[in-house]
């Protein structure tokens, strides 16, 4: 959809990971001017430097966005500096700390959850104050399949995934009548370069490759429903909830 979203600005969180990184491009690609933020600036600049080297417009803001002060901040920055604020992409998260839930600390529950579920609250808090003024904007939250489904290695990450799918819908109804747009996309094990290790083979034991449903997605294919629901096409799409994984992961 080049074009779509022309001069549209939009944030990802975790914009340097492997699945936000592929979203900032998308969003770019379709014309919107793009904020990428997380701790790390070095990984940051280089998303940034990829994304200008095609001649649009991105900009690269260090934030922790388990702090809702610096939630705050890159919110105003991102509106001082680009002009407003239309789409917010909530992608920051990760499945820390694997282990079983007796041998899971305090401290790494509330760090589990900081950053998987309140970071998503602060950061939509935070954009809705200048899309309720507005009368209109996008918010996509990236959830997991780990919230749908049993997470027995990661009971704290699967709460907290979970939790966020019913954030949404109640923000979808908090917002609706402001005209701002909340839903959820929920991945399964998706083929980006960090889980590479726990991938199935791509080639069947008669020599035949394996579908492309049957096969994880890739980080691009997630990419694509987010700027899918931040068009038009979805006008009228709030409050819902899009799993994308392979067809063996069942839910």
């Amino acid at each position: 959809m080049p074009n779509e979203l022309d001069q549209k600005v939009v944030i990802v969180t975790g914009g340097a990971g492997g699945i936000g990184s592929r979203i900032a491009h998308a969003f770019a690609r379709s014309g919107a001017k793009v904020v990428v933020a997380s701790r790390n600036l070095d990984k940051l600049k280089t998303v940034a430097n990829d994304i200008e080297a095609d001649g649009q417009i991105c900009l690269p803001i260090v934030c922790d966005v388990t702090n809702p002060e610096q939630v705050d901040q890159m919110v105003e920055e991102t509106v001082r500096k680009l002009g407003g604020l239309d789409v917010l992409v909530n992608n920051a998260g990760g499945a820390m700390f694997v282990k079983p839930p007796e041998q899971l600390r305090p401290k790494e529950w509330r760090a589990a959850i900081a950053l998987n579920l309140d970071s998503v609250f602060y950061c939509s808090v935070a954009a809705a104050k200048y899309m309720v003024q507005q009368e209109n904007g996008r918010i996509i939250n990236i959830s997991s399949v780990a919230g749908i489904k049993n997470s027995p290695s990661f009971v704290h990450y699967g709460a907290a995934k979970a939790a966020v799918i019913s954030l949404t819908k109640s923000l979808a109804i908090c917002w609706g009548p402001d005209n701002i747009n909340v839903n959820c996309i929920a991945p399964g094990l998706t083929a980006t370069e960090g889980v590479a290790q726990w991938l199935p083979a791509k080639i069947q034991e008669d020599g035949s490759p394996v579908p492309p449903l049957q096969y994880p997605p890739d980080p691009e294919n997630v990419a694509d429903l987010a700027v899918f629901l931040a068009s038009k096409a979805s006008i009228r799409i709030s409050g819902e909830l899009f799993p994308i994984r392979a067809l063996y992961e069942s839910v």
